[in-house]
């Protein structure tokens, strides 16, 4: 894997780990992430705006915007049901692992991406290390078959997408695909957002107004990363390597949160860890 790639992919991961960060401090709440979301988006729309103006976007091929568009609406969906569920915490490795190992497969064989032997091995042990820093999650937590299901369709969403958007930027600008797909995607969950009216979202997103220009700028910046990388590596590379978000996530809750480092983290992170190492070889 290329090493300015990489690098920026990790970097995607550290930005990711923060406004995750905050998105947690506020309860997962999807109005200040929708708002935070669209806002951020619609600054980039401008972007995109005079992109098509200059005639410096020749695209004629919708199918991958169309796709993703879907993919991301639903994925937003069950997002909010997670953001509702604690007990949806225990199936966190289910989405996470279903994501990445969905993504190799179907970038495998539709987009005949080569991966190599390390490669492939660096993506299992990534997966491995997600499910090891989940597992203590598992701990006093109700089975709930409902949310793994939701958790397996988030993951579906997930790599759904992640196939689209690298077939679209080889075609689109990152900027203007990212606009228009996410500008694109929020729009029918308006109501969901403002589900207890606007009055009421605007009184929580001035009472959050730092989180929610973190969150909306964090995660649109984290994606425009992956994008930009997608145009010049592998997504069967980059998605595992994303990842590596969650050992960024263990160790502030480790130091901010004061939570214990498990035994089970400690391997989960040197999994992750070693897996990027292969990955990065390969």
């Amino acid at each position: 894997m290329d090493t300015l790639v990489f690098s920026l992919v990790l970097f995607a991961a550290f930005t990711h780990a923060f406004w995750n960060y905050f998105s947690k401090k506020v309860g997962g709440n999807f109005t200040i992430f929708w708002y935070g979301h669209l806002s951020t988006n619609l600054i980039l729309l401008i972007y995109t705006i005079y992109l098509f103006t200059t005639n410096e976007i020749d695209f004629i091929n919708w199918t991958p915007v169309i796709v993703s568009v879907i993919a991301h609406s639903f994925y937003f969906i069950t997002m909010l049901y997670v953001y509702s569920k604690e007990d949806i915490s225990s199936a966190y490795p289910v989405t996470r692992g279903t994501g990445v190992i969905g993504t190799a497969v179907l970038s495998y064989f539709l987009l005949k991406e080569a991966i190599s032997t390390s490669a492939a091995f660096g993506i299992l042990t990534v997966c491995i290390g997600i499910l090891l820093i989940s597992l203590g999650k598992l701990k006093n937590q109700d089975n709930n078959i409902k949310s793994y299901f939701i958790a397996i369709l988030t993951g579906v969403f997930i790599f759904i997408y992640a196939i689209a958007d690298k077939v679209g930027v080889q075609h689109m600008h990152p900027v203007a695909y990212l606009s228009i797909v996410n500008i694109t995607a929020l729009a029918p969950l308006t109501l969901m957002a403002n589900r207890n009216g606007f009055s009421e979202s605007i009184k929580t997103i001035r009472k959050h107004l730092k989180e929610t220009l973190i969150i909306g700028f964090g995660s649109t910046g984290t994606y425009l990363i992956i994008l930009f990388a997608m145009r010049f590596e592998r997504a069967s590379y980059i998605v595992p390597v994303r990842e590596f978000s969650i050992v960024i996530a263990s160790i502030m809750g480790f130091i901010f949160l004061k939570e214990k480092p498990t035994p089970l983290k400690i391997i989960g992170i040197a999994s992750i860890t070693a897996g990027l190492v292969m990955i990065k070889m390969g």
